[in-house]
């Protein structure tokens, strides 16, 4: 049952990713959306990467445009979870972003056909419930005690949504496209869609600034591009390993492992990550990724 070692191996990956993500977005990056432009790019690497891998015939036209608007979705997804995640804790940020299998549960539901169990009924609404908790529950911030936390948990859930859907159109067309096409053309639509904020005024200085710089650069290309390809692999490997239902379940515990990340890199000196630690937060915090660990799980074996 090796696949269990994936899926776990997997989920500590993209759980290193995010926690790496916020330290690049609060210590390195002169603005959020230099760091978006610079995932973009790396997207772009990653679907180059996927060339030699790929087929270019025996899906049709429309398969390859639902394959980018996945991407598209995905980027969206990304481009949002950072936005939130430049102010708040990632261990807040991930465990909401998680609820996204609930939104393709449903979706399967009510375009598929699939059938939800009453016991995934009950995961949705504990899901839902476990993600309030944690973007809603106590925090020490100063910066977040100011802010209506209704605005970024709101936010993260329609990036969750968008981010489901783009699971819903990749699982419609799998029967029609190889996994590696599939990638390719994900990351491109990924990669337009976050490269979006070359067009903002101001931009361009500060990407060409932060690309010379080797400490930032460095740090991005193994993040987004090293990493998330090594993730990306373990998550194929489980998949074609295992019952892909039971892979999901277990990787469902992404945010367990981005919740230790975050006590350990708050500790010391150097406090990389510097979240809260005071007790009822750190309950509060538990409790919710118990109830949408508990829920995606409910939803994932449906």
């Amino acid at each position: 049952m090796h696949w269990i070692t994936l899926s776990l191996a997997s989920a500590l990956f993209f759980a290193v990713i995010s926690a790496l993500d916020k330290i690049l977005i609060q210590r390195y990056m002169p603005s959020f959306r230099v760091f978006i432009v610079l995932v973009g790019l790396c997207q772009f690497g990653l679907a180059i990467v996927a060339i030699p891998l790929a087929e270019f015939s025996g899906y049709s036209l429309n398969t390859t445009l639902i394959s980018f608007g996945s991407g598209v979705l995905s980027g969206i997804y990304l481009a949002m979870m950072f936005w939130v995640m430049r102010t708040q804790d990632v261990s807040r940020v991930v465990p909401v972003t998680s609820t996204h299998t609930i939104f393709v549960a449903v979706l399967a539901m009510v375009f598929l056909q699939e059938f939800i169990s009453t016991l995934a009924w009950i995961g949705i609404v504990i899901t839902m419930i476990g993600a309030a908790l944690m973007s809603l529950g106590p925090t020490m911030r100063e910066s977040e005690r100011d802010q209506n936390q209704l605005i970024p948990f709101a936010l993260l859930l329609v990036a969750s949504f968008a981010f489901g859907l783009s699971q819903f159109l990749s699982k419609v067309v799998a029967e029609d496209i190889d996994i590696w096409s599939l990638f390719m053309w994900r990351a491109v639509g990924m990669g337009l869609t976050l490269s979006g904020c070359l067009f903002r005024p101001r931009i361009m200085p500060d990407l060409i600034k932060t690309i010379r710089s080797p400490v930032p650069i460095g740090l991005t290309v193994l993040t987004e591009g090293v990493l998330v390809l090594g993730a990306v692999f373990l998550t194929l490997w489980a998949i074609y390993s295992g019952p892909v239902s039971l892979v999901v379940t277990v990787m469902a515990v992404r945010p367990l492992f981005v919740f230790i990340l975050g006590i350990a890199l708050s500790l010391g000196i150097s406090r990389v990550l510097d979240e809260p630690l005071e007790g009822k937060i750190l309950a509060a915090k538990l409790a919710a990724i118990v109830l949408t660990i508990g829920g995606v799980i409910a939803v994932s074996i449906n």
